[in-house]
């Protein structure tokens, strides 16, 4: 004769957003395609992220503002070291947003598995893709400043900290 107990377990997850290194590479396969954002924000009635480019140029002004007021290392590599800290600690914070998100979206889908008939079930879906929203136009801004940054690294005298229009028609 067995004897036969209820055996209950917790599953605890730890996102794979806070468990990748802080890499450029990991910020965009973390983050949902531009054209998935905009779907999910029709169906859910929310307004949808500002388009790319917006983002991308906001990130590289930031970026500009940031290392123009920046006294900048002499040598190649001591720039690479200054920007490389740079970034790891952006873009965790931006894995961090998106870990969040993600984490607000299985809650509101747990309630709604939970209870379909609960009052402001919708809201609960709306609050988490506002916050994957947020998540998304941040790691926009970071690709953008990069591309300073990178211009930076090579050649500190480069156009990436100005904006006069000599160097308006040269690319970063």
């Amino acid at each position: 004769m067995s004897a036969q107990t209820d055996q209950t377990a917790t599953v605890i997850r730890f996102p794979q957003e806070r468990r990748l290194a802080p890499t450029l590479d990991a910020l965009t396969d973390a983050i949902l395609p531009e054209t998935q954002m905009r779907s999910l924000a029709e169906i859910r009635g929310v307004t949808p992220p500002r388009q790319v480019e917006r983002l991308r140029a906001f990130g590289r002004e930031r970026a500009r503002q940031i290392f123009g007021a920046t006294p900048l290392p002499d040598t190649r590599e001591g720039r690479q070291h200054m920007a490389s800290d740079w970034l790891t600690l952006l873009v965790s914070r931006a894995l961090a947003r998106v870990a969040d998100a993600r984490s607000l979206t299985e809650q509101a889908e747990r309630r709604e598995i939970e209870d379909p008939q609960r009052d402001g079930i919708y809201d609960d879906l709306e609050q988490a893709l506002r916050a994957e929203i947020v998540a998304w136009e941040t790691a926009q801004n970071i690709l953008g400043g990069w591309e300073v940054v990178q211009a930076l690294i090579d050649d500190p005298d480069s156009c990436a900290v100005t904006d006069s229009a000599a160097c308006q028609s040269r690319p970063i």
